[in-house]
C-alpha cells in the first residue's frame, strides 16, 4: 500500500471515529435526559433538616439557583431542574449542598461522611452551628459525636452528598453522640405538607423525637422515584400563586 493510500485511510477511520464518538455521547445526552428528575418537567421536594449535638438549626434560608435546585427558607428542598447539571442523576444532596455555598449567604456547607460545618444562617448566634465538626469531637455533653445521614428516619451509610434526591423524603443531618440514633425533625411532615412555591418566613425548631413516617412510595436509593408531589394535608402559608417550572430569566425570586 502506497503512502498516500495509507495516509487516505488515516483519514478515513480518524472522521469515522470522531462521528462514532460524538454519535455515542448524543445517544448518553438523550438517555440522560429521560432520567427523572426531568429539565421542566418534574418539581421535587424532600425535606432538609440539621441537628448538632442537641438541637435542630434553623431552616436553610431562601435562595435561587440558575440550575434549579433551591430552598425558599421553608425547610424543603425543591427540585425542578433547568440545566442537566441539576437533573437526572446529578440531582443529589451535594448538588443542593453546592448550590447552597454558592448562591446562598452563609458561605460553604461542608458535609461527608465524617465532616459537617454548615453554612451560616443570619441570626443564629449558637456557636455550635458554625462550627467544623468531625468524627470523634466531642459535645458539650463531653461524649465523642459522629456525622450521621437519616432518610426518612433510617440511618443511610456512606456520603450523604451522593444521595439521590427523591419527592417526599424527609433529610436530616447532623452531628450527635456516636451511641445515639439522629433525631428526626418533628417539623418535617408539615413542612412537606404544607408545601408553597413562594418565600415564607421560618424560625428554630426544637428537638425531639420523630413523629413522621417514610414518604408514601418510598424506594431504596437508586430505584426509580415519584413524580408526584406529597399530599397536602393542610392550607398552604400563602395565598400566592405558585411558581412554574419554567426556566427563569434572571436568579432572583
Amino acid at each position: 500500500m502506497g503512502w498516500y493510500a495509507t495516509l487516505a485511510l488515516v483519514v478515513v477511520l480518524g472522521v469515522f471515529l470522531v462521528a462514532f464518538s460524538r454519535n455515542q455521547e448524543l445517544n448518553k445526552g438523550q438517555q440522560a435526559a429521560q432520567v427523572p428528575p426531568k429539565i421542566n418537567q418534574d418539581h421535587w421536594h424532600s425535606s432538609f433538616s440539621v441537628y448538632i449535638c442537641d438541637h435542630f438549626m434553623p431552616n436553610v434560608p431562601l435562595f435561587e439557583s440558575i440550575n434549579g435546585i433551591h430552598t425558599h427558607g421553608d425547610g424543603v428542598i425543591h427540585v425542578h431542574p433547568y440545566t442537566p447539571q441539576a437533573s437526572g442523576r446529578n440531582a443529589t444532596l451535594g448538588r443542593f449542598l453546592t448550590e447552597l455555598s454558592d448562591n446562598g449567604k452563609g458561605g460553604t456547607f461542608k458535609l461527608s461522611a465524617s465532616e459537617i460545618k454548615p453554612a451560616a444562617i443570619p441570626g443564629d448566634t449558637n456557636p455550635l452551628d458554625t462550627k467544623d465538626w468531625h468524627n470523634g469531637n466531642k459535645c458539650p455533653d463531653g461524649q465523642a459525636g459522629q456525622v450521621k445521614f437519616t432518610v426518612n428516619g433510617k440511618e443511610i451509610k456512606g456520603d450523604p452528598t451522593s444521595w439521590r434526591l427523591r419527592n417526599g423524603d424527609y433529610l436530616d443531618v447532623g452531628f450527635v453522640d456516636a451511641s445515639k440514633p439522629l433525631p428526626s425533625n418533628p417539623a418535617e411532615k408539615q413542612n412537606l405538607a404544607n408545601i408553597n412555591d413562594v418565600p415564607t418566613s421560618t424560625g428554630t425548631t426544637t428537638p425531639g423525637p420523630s413523629t413522621t413516617a417514610p414518604a408514601t412510595g418510598a424506594s431504596p436509593n437508586g430505584a426509580s422515584p415519584s413524580t408526584t408531589a406529597p399530599p397536602s394535608t393542610g392550607s398552604p402559608p400563602t395565598t400566592a400563586s405558585p411558581a412554574t417550572t419554567k426556566a427563569p430569566t434572571s436568579t432572583t425570586g
